[in-house]
């Protein structure tokens, strides 16, 4: 019995070294060669069961029970449902009075393995399993109904088969079940744990190879790249062999390399990381690329080595974007000044140490808001951006200046006393003097100075005097640029348009004639003539294809023709000595009923000099010749002018405009 025992046992170490061969966890193999494997199975048990212990003709014990049990709960329902079939086959062939309890063991024995794997194998196989209790059970539970089976066999059996097999079918077999279950399942995530290593391997290295962002390996203890993937080797712009054994030092910008070298010190001091920083890399080609490196230890699979692995992503162009980001947030975009908000932090952060003597000097642009009403703020810009070339060339290295308003600029000058900044600010004057805007008007700067001497002078007080001092200046030269650049506006206007010359010059004559009617003053005759050529001085910022279009206007250059009035009203008021000028001009198209533009006054709301051009201007547009209709007489205007008195006209001066500039009767028109 012993022997037969120890056969049965050499058999089940048999089925281990074929199970620990057999791909276990690769379950698509595994699949499809399932009846193969219910077919060796079924030959192996019936090769056990060759080998039985005989109680006595036809009653058969051996260890079959164990492989079908294991089977079920390694293989799986179909391989040990044939390896079952074949085993029961067999045991019917064979015979004898104990066939109904030998194929009912085994069925036995393959219902308890099969429902344990449907029920635990997930959550037990991929374990490690030092004592494996549950393997111990499992034999216990499944030997218990092979010994219930033991009932099947004729009852003159009971007595002997019972006492003789109690103690191998509930203590021996199960051990030899839980020592097999054991041995395989260790095995199985033994070959599980070696085929993840293997995968994740090539998962790493196909990351590593294939990524997107550059990967690298690095020796920490000599500073040798041992690995780059493409992604890095295009980044560097270089090749595998002109990288791969050099030190990271020789590809980093020489302003961040303190800072990478204290990265890799803490990696070779024990910190684990993950590290994160950005650096510049010294393409091969000599330009500057922006990478962000995240960093870790890598543990190989030699100990004498300490390896980091790296991750580059190419942050260049984000680091560019955050560039003009700020650059904008501290810059004037149309200068390239820096702006009013980097001026009051340079101030509020300042030191004058080793900086005196310095001067501070504030500049005004004269007759910009004109020159941007009459021309457009492109011509304004583009007068901003030559200023501000000529101050570039002209401020010296080491000096800053600053846009701190839409006309004004701020300079400080280091280390330069004032007597040295004038003549610099008289260079840039000069020069700026130079320029005209539409070959038709000079412009001018008003620079304002202070000099701070010593450390005890506080900054914003000097920036309060140089402030004072620009204001004083423009009082004095403002003016006369405002008033040079409004009547070369004027000529600007009459150069492009002659017919708008003529109508300007007829309708000032007849605003000094009705003036004169009217017994006003002599300066303010001089005046209304002044006012009627200036009055359409707005007409400057109006498309020259709306001012000298042949037909009526569409709705829109209709609209836009009506700006001309707020645009002269806002070129004059800026001037001192025509401000006086700007409400008539604003208000010379108003009706004296209400409905004209662009306030709407009505009546002896409008000023009566913008009245008075009303009636000039009407008049004038009503005799003049156009290309697109025939003029009318004298006579036929002053009937028109006789319908809208009243409506359009205030009736009083459309009498005497009538009846004493053009000398003809108000009561006989009709």
């Amino acid at each position: 019995m012993v022997i037969d025992i120890v056969i049965n046992i050499m058999f089940l170490l048999i089925l281990s070294v074929v199970y620990t061969t057999y791909p276990f966890k690769d379950y698509k193999k595994l699949f499809s060669h399932t009846s193969l494997v219910g077919i060796a199975i079924g030959l192996l048990g019936i090769l056990i069961m060759l080998n039985p212990m005989v109680i006595e003709q036809g009653v058969l014990f051996d260890s079959r029970s164990i492989i079908v049990g294991v089977t079920g709960m390694t293989f799986g329902f179909v391989p040990a449902f044939i390896g079952a079939v074949i085993m029961a086959l067999f045991r019917i062939t064979v015979g004898g009075r104990g066939v109904l309890s030998g194929v009912a063991l085994i069925f036995v024995s393959f219902a308890i393995g099969s429902i344990w794997r449907k029920f635990r194998f997930k959550k037990v196989s991929g374990k490690q399993h030092y004592l494996g209790l549950e393997f111990l059970l499992v034999g216990l539970v499944t030997h218990l109904g092979v010994y219930l089976c033991l009932f099947l066999l004729p009852k003159e059996l009971h007595a002997t088969v019972f006492r003789t097999m109690a103690v191998p079918m509930l203590v021996f077999y199960p051990i030899g079940f839980y020592l097999l279950c054991l041995l395989l399942f260790n095995q199985a995530h033994r070959v599980s744990t070696i085929n993840d290593l293997r995968k994740n391997e090539r998962q790493f290295k196909t990351i590593f190879e294939q990524s997107p962002i550059g990967m690298s390996l690095t020796d920490l203890i000599t500073g040798e790249i041992r690995s780059v993937n493409q992604s890095y080797l295009d980044l560097l712009g270089l090749e595998r062999e002109e990288l791969v054994g050099r030190n990271w030092s020789e590809f980093t910008h020489p302003d961040d390399k303190d800072n990478s070298a204290g990265m890799t010190e803490k990696m070779r001091l024990g910190e684990r990381g993950p590290f994160n920083f950005d650096k510049r890399f010294i393409r091969k080609d000599g330009s500057t690329v922006w990478g962000n490196l995240s960093l870790c230890i890598f543990d190989p699979s030699d100990d004498e080595t300490l390896e980091s692995l790296c991750m580059t992503l190419d942050i260049s162009e984000r680091k560019n974007e955050e560039d003009r980001v700020r650059y904008a947030s501290t810059h004037d975009a149309l200068t390239g000044f820096y702006n009013r908000t980097h001026f009051e932090e340079h101030v509020s952060n300042f030191s004058s140490e080793g900086k005196l003597p310095l001067t501070v000097a504030f500049g005004d642009v004269n007759a910009l808001r004109i020159i941007n009403e009459a021309f457009g703020r492109e011509q304004g810009n583009l007068l901003l951006q030559r200023i501000a070339s000529i101050i570039s060339d002209r401020l010296g290295e080491g000096n800053y200046v600053a846009r701190v308003g839409g006309d004004e600029v701020a300079l400080v000058f280091f280390n330069t006393p004032i007597k040295e900044a004038e003549l610099i600010i008289r260079g840039i004057r000069e020069q700026v003097s130079e320029m005209m805007v539409m070959d038709s008007v000079r412009t001018s700067v008003s620079f304002g100075l202070c000099e701070m001497t010593t450390l005890n002078d506080d900054i914003n007080e000097v920036i309060k005097h140089a402030e004072k001092d620009v204001d004083t200046r423009k009082l004095m030269e403002s003016p006369h640029m405002r008033g040079r650049a409004v009547y070369a506006i004027i000529n600007i206007l009459h150069e492009k348009n002659k017919r708008e010359e003529l109508h300007s010059r007829r309708v000032s004559d007849f605003c000094e004639a009705l003036a004169k009617c009217l017994e006003m003053s002599e300066w303010q005759v001089s005046e209304m003539k002044l006012l009627g050529l200036m009055h359409d001085i707005g007409k400057i910022a109006i498309s020259e294809s709306i001012l000298n279009k042949d037909g009526k206007l569409t709705d829109q250059e209709w609209q836009e023709m009506k700006r001309h009035s707020e645009i002269g009203y806002r070129i004059l008021y800026s001037v001192e000595d025509m401000a006086g000028l700007a409400a008539y001009v604003l208000a010379h198209h108003e009706r004296f009923d209400g409905k004209g533009y662009p306030k709407g006054l009505k009546g002896f709301e409008i000023p009566l000099q913008a009245r008075i051009v009303t009636i000039a201007d009407s008049f004038d547009a009503m005799t003049a010749e156009r290309t697109y209709r025939e003029s009318v007489t004298p006579r036929d205007a002053a009937i028109e002018l006789k319908k809208g008195a009243g409506t359009q006209f205030d009736p009083i001066l459309a009498k005497v405009f009538v009846e004493k500039v053009l000398n003809i009767d108000w009561e006989t028109l009709s």
